[in-house]
């Protein structure tokens, strides 16, 4: 079978909301299944796709479209004219004529940037399913954007999300109870040997694992923590880089808290991470699926996150780890408080969350891709 894979995230690395569509190739390619993958150079240089290139694997590389900067130019990729072109994807996967297509969005409605892709859908008559890594709390589009959206997700043939509130999320704002849709789960790095004992520090250890933006909510977290009362004893743990990062390091210097904050730079390894922290903090402003809370619930720590993305798919409040209503700073701060009036709790969570995880966990849940 020939199968094409498309990632709309373009303009960074190789990430988490990478792991499900790779997955799935490697397991079509192991199968013998022939392959075509579009993705950006910089996903295109990660080991993972160059391995799948190395087994024979076309690859298309694509670098983000500048915005229209007229009235004109937003009207013609609207509807899909390119100065009389054929949209240089569009023309690959003419050529390729794959049987199915698997489209990775990095938001749920990325498509609307697509119109000749979703064109070629409607006319071509090939299968496609999206996975939809990611889903603004409260989306807003246009009008015109909005039905754009109602019609691709309506042509796939199959429509995956990565938790459950945002597949909610996205039946309210559309107001389409979205019949093919449904949830699928990440693949995680986690393995059994990553567990390692529980660290015991009077001071609460608090670690955050993400990749270093606004969107993850750390300046969030920093300032909550900053609004606890002064004798509270925690040490905050932030693991990762990104582009946020100098406005992190002076958001702690703003709130003198350069004391408490340690900036750990990326770990590779689960278990060197959980070692020495004893809660992940998930502040998420919005988000997919942080795959650090199941890694970190399997690895027997408790987690308290706030209620975006996938977090209510996995925890439990006051039993695996404790929810944040929504990312604000009084309800955070509220819920770092009720947290640390826990504290002498938290192994006993941690027990309970590594043994609810692998009950809800599906490693093999990438194969509903490839049915």
């Amino acid at each position: 079978m020939k199968i094409a894979f498309i990632s709309t995230i373009l303009g960074y690395p190789w990430g988490g909301a990478d792991t499900l569509w790779t997955r799935a190739a490697e397991a079509a390619s192991e199968r013998g299944d022939e392959l075509l993958v579009s993705v950006s150079p910089e996903v295109a240089a990660s080991p993972r796709v160059t391995a799948l290139v190395a087994r024979g694997a076309r690859l298309v590389e694509r670098t983000p479209a500048a915005p229209p900067k007229t009235i004109g130019a937003r009207v013609a990729r609207k509807i899909g004219k390119l100065g009389g072109r054929t949209d240089p994807l569009v023309a690959a996967l003419q050529e390729f004529r794959p049987g199915l297509v698997i489209v990775s969005l990095g938001g749920t409605y990325d498509l609307i940037h697509y119109p000749a892709l979703v064109d070629w859908f409607a006319a071509s008559g090939t299968r496609f399913r999206l996975i939809a890594n990611w889903q603004q709390e409260t989306p807003v589009l246009s009008e015109d954007d909005r039905q754009l959206a109602h019609r691709s997700l309506a042509l796939a043939d199959q429509l995956r999300f990565v938790s459950t509130r945002n597949l909610l999320v996205t039946r309210r704002h559309l107001l389409d109870p979205l019949p093919k849709a449904g949830v699928i789960q990440n693949p995680l790095r986690w393995t059994p040997a990553d567990v390692s004992p529980w660290p015991a520090s009077s001071t609460a250890r608090l670690a955050t694992v993400s990749r270093l933006d606004e969107g993850k909510g750390i300046q969030l977290l920093l300032h909550a923590l900053a609004a606890l009362p002064s004798r509270d004893a925690w040490q905050l743990n932030i693991y990762g880089r990104g582009p946020a990062e100098n406005y992190l390091r002076a958001t702690v210097d703003h709130l003198r808290l350069s004391d408490r904050v340690i900036f750990r730079g990326y770990v590779n390894g689960l278990r060197s991470i959980w070692a020495e922290n004893q809660l992940l903090v998930s502040p998420s402003l919005e988000d997919g699926v942080p795959m650090t809370i199941p890694e970190a619930m399997l690895c027997a720590r408790p987690v308290l996150s706030t209620a975006v993305g996938g977090a209510e798919d996995w925890l439990t409040d006051d039993v695996s780890g404790f929810l944040c209503p929504a990312p604000t700073l009084p309800l955070l701060t509220a819920t770092l408080a009720r947290a640390l009036a826990a504290q002498s709790r938290w192994p006993a969570m941690g027990e309970a969350a590594a043994a609810s995880a692998p009950r809800r966990y599906l490693p093999d849940d990438f194969l509903q891709l490839l049915a």
